[in-house]
């Protein structure tokens, strides 16, 4: 659920933005920061973030058809 405070918002994607940073192989991190990404129009990023995701997830992991679907959507945006 997104706060209506713009503010909280701000402040949510700046954590999830030092969490990626600190460790770009969480895979719960990195899917929580794309989905914010994507939800705050910035489809590049969600794009990049769902792409690192990609790499480290294993070929059969279910989640990829997800995460691949989600890359679409974002590069038509």
């Amino acid at each position: 659920t997104r706060s209506s405070d713009p503010e909280d918002n701000r402040r949510g994607g700046e954590l999830l933005r030092q969490l990626v940073s600190r460790d770009h192989t969480d895979i719960r991190v990195l899917s929580l920061y794309a989905f914010n990404a994507f939800e705050q129009q910035r489809f590049g990023e969600a794009v990049a973030a769902w792409e690192m995701m990609l790499k480290l997830l294993p070929a059969g992991d279910a989640r990829r058809a997800v995460i691949e679907r989600s890359i679409r959507l974002a590069q038509e945006k």
